[in-house]
Parts: C-alpha cells; sequence; structure tokens
C-alpha cells in the first residue's frame, strides 16, 4: 500500500482516539478543567503532524507559519454563526461555513510573508473579535434545557476524524499553505453542533461557539508557533509532542487567569 495512503488512515484513527480519550477525560474531571481540556486544539496537532509525516519538515513549517493568520481569519466563523444564528440555525450553520470559506481562499491569496507578520495579524484579529464577542453577545442561558441528552462520541469522533484525514490529502494536493489554512478549520466544533443543535438547541450550540472562540483560537496560535521553532530541532514527532508539553505549560495560566474570566 502507498505510504501516503497509511498515514492518512493513520490521521483518521488517531483523530478518532484524540477526541474519544479527550472528551471523556473533560467530561469527567471538574469543570474548569474540563473546559481547559475542550479548549485545547485537537484539529491543528493531527494536521500539522501528518503534513509534516507526509511532505516533510519544510512543508510542515510552512502550514504552521500560516496558522497564526488563519486563526484570525477563523474567528469570523464564529462571528457569524453568532450573528446568524438568532435568525436560525440553518442560516448560521451554512452562513459560517461560506464564510469560513471565503477567509480562506483570502488567506491563500494573501499569506503573511513570514512568522510574526503572521502573528501580528493573527494577535490583531483574535483580539478584537473576542473582545467584540465579549461585549456584544450574550446567551440566553433560560432557552438552554437544564440537562442535555449526551451525544453519542462514536460520531463525534469519527466525524473529526474524516475531516481531519481529508485536511492531510487537501494539504497533499493543495500544497502546505492550504495544510495550514485547513489546520483551523473547526472540525470538532462543527460536529459537536451538528450532533447537540436537537438536544440543546440552538442557543446551547451558540454558547459553544462563544466559548470556542474566545479559548480554542489562542491555542491553536500558540501550538503552531511551537511547532515553528522546534521541527526544525527536533522533528516532527518530537517536536509536536513538545510543543503540546508547551502549550499545557503556558495554557494552565491563561486558561485560569484569563480566559475562564472571560468565558460564559
Amino acid at each position: 500500500m502507498d505510504p501516503f495512503i497509511v498515514k492518512v488512515i493513520l490521521s483518521l484513527i488517531i483523530g478518532i482516539v484524540w477526541v474519544v480519550v479527550s472528551t471523556y477525560i473533560a467530561e469527567r474531571v471538574s469543570g474548569k478543567l474540563g473546559g481547559l481540556i475542550v479548549g485545547l486544539p485537537s484539529t491543528a496537532v493531527i494536521s500539522l503532524l501528518f503534513v509534516g509525516l507526509t511532505q516533510g519538515t519544510s512543508a510542515a513549517l510552512t502550514a504552521s507559519m500560516i496558522v497564526p493568520y488563519s486563526s484570525g481569519l477563523y474567528c469570523f466563523f464564529f462571528i457569524t454563526y453568532l450573528l446568524l444564528t438568532k435568525k436560525s440555525f440553518e442560516i448560521g450553520f451554512f452562513g459560517s461555513l461560506f464564510v469560513w470559506l471565503v477567509f480562506a481562499f483570502f488567506a491563500s491569496t494573501f499569506p503573511p510573508k513570514n512568522l510574526l507578520q503572521s502573528i501580528i495579524l493573527g494577535l490583531i484579529l483574535i483580539t478584537l473579535t473576542i473582545f467584540w464577542a465579549v461585549k456584544n453577545i450574550h446567551i440566553k442561558h433560560k432557552f438552554i434545557p437544564k440537562k442535555i441528552i449526551s451525544s453519542p462520541l462514536w460520531l463525534k469522533a469519527v466525524m473529526t476524524g474524516t475531516i481531519i484525514a481529508s485536511i492531510v490529502i487537501i494539504s497533499k494536493i493543495a500544497g502546505p499553505k492550504w495544510g495550514g489554512i485547513f489546520a483551523t478549520f473547526p472540525a470538532l466544533t462543527i460536529s459537536t453542533i451538528l450532533i447537540t443543535v436537537k438536544s440543546g438547541g440552538v442557543e446551547f450550540t451558540r454558547l459553544i461557539a462563544k466559548n470556542v472562540l474566545i479559548s480554542t483560537t489562542t491555542t491553536v496560535s500558540l501550538f503552531a508557533i511551537l511547532c515553528y521553532f522546534l521541527y526544525p530541532i527536533l522533528g516532527v514527532i518530537l517536536g509536536t509532542v513538545f510543543a503540546y508539553f508547551g502549550l499545557l505549560i503556558i495554557s494552565i495560566p491563561l486558561y485560569f487567569l484569563v480566559l475562564d474570566k472571560i468565558k460564559e
């Protein structure tokens, strides 16, 4: 079998296992610690790892360099969803996907020239959108059921794993720049929203979207920056592992001192 196909299948399997394990842990620890775990990146971790394994360190560096910038643009997916779901779930869901696609092409057409530019642009966009969402988007908790039926974990895991494997394929066909752009695709968020909208209602999915905007967009960027510096030194596999541990060290104080204070 083609080694690339093997790695795509591995990315699918690891994506499924990742979602199952992280969700299982998050549901069985304290609320704040669970929020920290859910806020950590999943799609970006596996996507960058397998871009490196299938195309080499240079491709992984190209992909990780564009992630902070594409994370900033990715924020508009959430803003669009939060605004349009006031009309209906369908308008909000498909409208936000369309906006994400538009900004994905924008990121491809006007990519940052270097990591510093990517960080600056991403930081400005993430800060402004989070500040705007916290100030202007208010969740109506009275419309959220007190008891929400647990959704099938296997379905969410399979959906997310399939998207991650697709990102690896897209990166191989379209190039590592698109791999970096798609690394910020909200795979886990979308699968969670689709599965929970029936039991939790639209307002519950809006709560999910707002909290993911506040937490995940920041951690995805930090992870990619760490990867950019660690890959040339440690290689793709060890670089990914150490980048994730480094992200945990940074994220714990960041989450409990800042992000958790502004989440709903």
